[in-house]
């Protein structure tokens, strides 16, 4: 996971120093997607480095059911995330690749969020 993260890491830093580059709003925004992502993902990296080196097992029953819920959620809301989407499409000046671009982007921050409310806030519902 860190090994993808730090790759990731490269190709955004080569393609933010290309000659010729303007930053509009959109590459703003995809540019703050992807360091959330990072972000989310070098926190989980190491939370697990952490988890091995205190000796706790990598998968019990209450992360199996975080990710049992947190997976069904993010199913549910990036089904309707595509819906509104694909409804979107022929209004948005953007290309079909930037929008299956936006579309995986989201699907993403869709599967961290839930991801965070599954883990910090519904467990004392249950």
């Amino acid at each position: 996971m860190v090994l993808v993260a730090l790759t990731v890491i490269a190709g955004m830093i080569l393609w933010l120093v290309l000659p010729g580059k303007t930053m509009d709003v959109q590459e703003v925004l995809m540019i703050a997607g992807i360091v959330l992502l990072l972000g989310f993902s070098l926190f989980l990296a190491f939370r697990r480095f952490r988890d091995a080196r205190q000796k706790f097992p990598a998968e019990d029953e209450m992360s199996k059911k975080i990710m049992k819920s947190t997976g069904a959620t993010s199913y549910y809301i990036s089904i309707y995330f595509w819906l509104i989407l694909m409804l979107l499409e022929e209004k948005l000046p953007e290309d079909t690749h930037t929008v299956i671009g936006i579309g995986i982007m989201g699907m993403a921050m869709i599967f961290a969020l839930s991801w965070i409310y599954h883990t910090y806030f519904s467990r004392k519902h249950e």
